[in-house]
């Protein structure tokens, strides 16, 4: 597990947190740590994240391949996860590691495709807000790709039904509108270690 400014991450399938590798402070933002993960076509895997106790709301964006999904909240201490993309008020569609399509197009910025980035931002809560709109979810034609992986959307399942509001939220005093931290996971299969 990744630790950095205040905050812990890693990527977890089947249960188990998958291996990171060249674990590092990015030099020239170094709110930023990085590190190479195996990736297994196939595989579902969630992100994971802990506030290791800053007493400072936060929340979080999630890029996959450069498409960025809505993460959730914590109020100064706990843990969460997000393991999937809404698809529905009540269905999610799940985050999985697929074969890389042999073409596709490059909608999308060569600069996010194999990688998972998680950012976290510190928050002041400014009352609410319509919850965010549901996204249209990329399919794999249409994403950038640089080996043999990508990231890929499983098939809809379930979940709980989505809140009609969200927190509004401004830029905490200790804080900016930029992240606090952001842990950058970029993933390979593992005959391309």
């Amino acid at each position: 597990m990744l630790t950095h400014r205040g905050f812990s991450a890693c990527i977890i399938s089947e249960g188990k947190p998958i291996p990171e590798y060249l674990a590092a402070v990015v030099g020239e933002n170094p709110k930023t740590i990085s590190c190479w993960i195996p990736s297994e076509a196939g595989k579902t895997f969630t992100v994971y994240w802990r506030d290791e106790g800053t007493k400072m709301h936060s929340c979080a964006f999630i890029t996959l391949d450069g498409f960025v999904v809505p993460g959730r909240f914590l109020f100064g201490e706990g843990e969460t996860w997000r393991n999937g993309v809404r698809s529905g008020p009540h269905t999610e569609r799940p985050f999985m590691f697929a074969h890389k399509p042999s073409s596709g197009a490059s909608e999308q910025s060569m600069k996010d495709a194999g990688s998972i980035m998680l950012k976290i931002r510190l928050v002041t809560l400014d009352g609410s807000k319509a919850a965010n709109p549901l996204q249209n979810i990329p399919d794999l034609n249409s994403q950038s790709h640089l080996g043999d992986h990508c990231i890929g959307y499983g098939q809809e399942m379930n979940t709980y039904k989505q809140s009609p509001i969200t927190w509004k939220v401004k830029a905490s005093d200790q804080g900016s509108n930029r992240s606090h931290v952001t842990f950058l996971f970029r993933y390979r299969s593992p005959g391309e270690f």
